[in-house]
């Protein structure tokens, strides 16, 4: 029994990947572009067992972004209440996912 606690212990961060916290992002990036755009080797394990991410409220510059550099891992991606901006100045959001 304490085998597989340790076990789990030791290999959870692993399949999960880490918490990213404020400062270890990049000057500009929010956790989500961060976890989009720039995968730890965690992230991309949980992707590779199944795991699916869902991104709310981004810009659809982003959204196009990704699914253009991270073509591969577009199976993984779920994109909710997506942001767009009008010519305008006007912004509005999807109220469904793609």
């Amino acid at each position: 029994m304490k085998t597989r606690i340790w076990t789990a212990l030791v290999f959870a961060p692993l399949l999960c990947g880490s918490p990213v916290m404020a400062g270890d992002l990049p000057a500009g990036l929010d956790w989500q572009e961060q976890r989009l755009l720039s995968p730890t080797a965690g992230q991309l394990r949980a992707e590779d067992l199944g795991r699916v991410s869902i991104y709310d409220g981004i810009d659809e510059r982003l959204v196009d972004r990704a699914l253009d550099t991270q073509f591969e891992r577009v199976q993984s991606m779920m994109f909710v209440g997506i942001r767009h901006v009008e010519p305008d100045g006007g912004e509005w959001a999807d109220d469904d996912c793609d």
